[in-house]
């Protein structure tokens, strides 16, 4: 097994230095969970003690999969490193995996490692090397295309109805994971409307499919409980949606655990927990390449409308493009600038940010984009002006939502905000019945 090796860390949000454990070589025969962390962008992450600050250490990489014969070797930009200080780290790493493998593993191309120029770079070689094609990119934009339409859709039940039917065969369980996480994400960024709106979809789905998901345990649970839930799973697509709900949890600790189990177990067990392995590397490491796929395609979209010469004019021209998952790489770019207290890039990623949720806002049917613009006026005289001013584009239709949406919220634990949409419906309601141009007491 290669250590890990301690590292003096400063934190760029308080300034507090600790020492954090970092891989610079990740052998993914020797540990497997190394290369899960690294698809899902986990590798040599850190977490501040005085802040809690979660962050990316920059450090050089060597990533070995000896079954593809694949060694690739990464500097990150930022260290400036010339070309002897190369040189010697390449040795360095070399050696370091090279002294961890029996003599007969140790092989031509250890020589010379293929350089990439960036961690995305280095992460798209992997995703090639296992086989990645076309047809998964192409599948994976087809289902953020159609929780991008369902979303659009939400308040219209008959058409809602009629695209669970068109495409039922996206609407699996790791669509529903791509609908969670990107929940999560949207909360995480501060777009809460959108969130709660993707929750909303998330239960009208399972309600209209009668789909019965697992719920996700604590990501605290110890790694031998987890093992424990998988062992009593009682078929395969249990088994398998218990896997899509708690991918984080089967991490290098949790195969670990699975190892240990093995090498104390009976013979005939052994055999079955070794197939029980390598099963669920299989599955773990096949969502991970379908969540990079559309996260890379979506990395490429946003630094390809940043490189342009108008990024607003880039992002209106891939309209189509731009969805929940495309929402949540752009937060986590402005969370990574914030950390890095590049104010800057910040303020550039929030220009394009209400650029694209302009763009989304801009594509709702008209009866939603009047919802949102009530939510997002003052109530009562800004509400009321809304309301005055696209009089011709809503009736008797819009009080039946306003009421349905305050419903939701109450249901929700939301008291506040359902009594201020009860508050517009009434002042809606007013305004049907008054004279026109009558101004309405609040």
């Amino acid at each position: 097994m290669l250590p890990q090796l301690p590292i003096e860390v400063t934190c760029p949000k308080c300034g507090t230095k600790y020492v954090a454990q970092v891989s610079s070589v990740v052998d993914v025969g020797q540990e497997p969970g190394l290369k899960s962390a690294l698809l899902r962008g986990n590798l040599n992450t850190v977490r501040c003690p005085a802040c809690a600050a979660v962050g990316a250490i920059s450090t050089p990489l060597l990533y070995h999969d000896p079954q593809k014969e694949l060694l690739l070797l990464f500097f990150p930009p930022q260290l400036n490193l010339n070309l002897e200080d190369r040189e010697r780290l390449t040795g360095s790493l070399v050696n370091a995996l090279m002294s961890t493998l029996p003599a007969e593993a140790r092989k031509g191309y250890f020589f010379n490692p293929r350089t990439v120029l960036s961690m995305q770079s280095l992460i798209e070689e992997v995703l090639k090397a296992d086989g990645l094609t076309d047809e998964m990119i192409e599948r994976q934009r087809n289902r953020g295309r159609v929780l991008q339409d369902l979303l659009h859709a939400l308040e219209d039940s008959q058409q809602l109805e009629s695209l669970v039917e068109e495409n039922r065969g996206y609407i699996d369980y790791s669509f529903f994971l791509t609908l969670s996480a990107a929940a999560e994400d949207s909360a995480a960024s501060g777009q809460q409307e959108l969130s709660e709106r993707l929750l909303t979809l998330r239960e009208t789905l399972l309600e209209k499919l009668s789909i019965t998901l697992p719920e996700p345990l604590a990501l605290d649970t110890p790694r031998s409980e987890v093992l424990d839930r998988i062992l009593q799973t009682g078929d395969e697509a249990s088994r398998r949606a218990f896997v899509v709900y708690n991918r984080p949890l089967l991490d290098y600790a949790f195969f670990q655990e699975l190892t240990s189990r093995i090498e104390q177990a009976a013979p005939e067990q052994a055999e079955s927990l070794r197939a029980l392995r390598t099963q669920l590397l299989r599955q773990t490491e096949q969502l991970d390449k379908e969540a990079m796929a559309m996260r890379q395609a979506k990395i490429r979209l946003l630094r390809e409308v940043l490189d342009s010469a108008d990024p607003a004019q880039a992002l209106s021209d891939r309209r189509h493009e731009i969805d929940v998952l495309f929402l949540g790489v752009l937060a986590a770019a402005m969370r990574a600038a914030e950390e890095a207290q590049d104010e800057a890039e910040v303020q550039r990623l929030q220009s394009l940010n209400e650029t694209a949720m302009s763009i989304l806002q801009e594509d709702l049917p008209p009866e939603l984009r009047l919802v949102n613009d009530l939510l997002a006026a003052e109530y009562p005289q800004g509400t009321e002006e809304v309301l005055r001013q696209r009089r011709d584009l809503w009736d008797t239709d819009l009080i039946q939502m306003l009421d349905e949406l305050a419903q939701d919220l109450q249901d929700q634990g939301r008291g506040e905000a359902a009594q201020r949409l009860r508050q517009v419906r009434d002042q809606a309601q007013a305004l049907l019945e008054s004279p026109a141009g009558e101004s309405q007491d609040s």
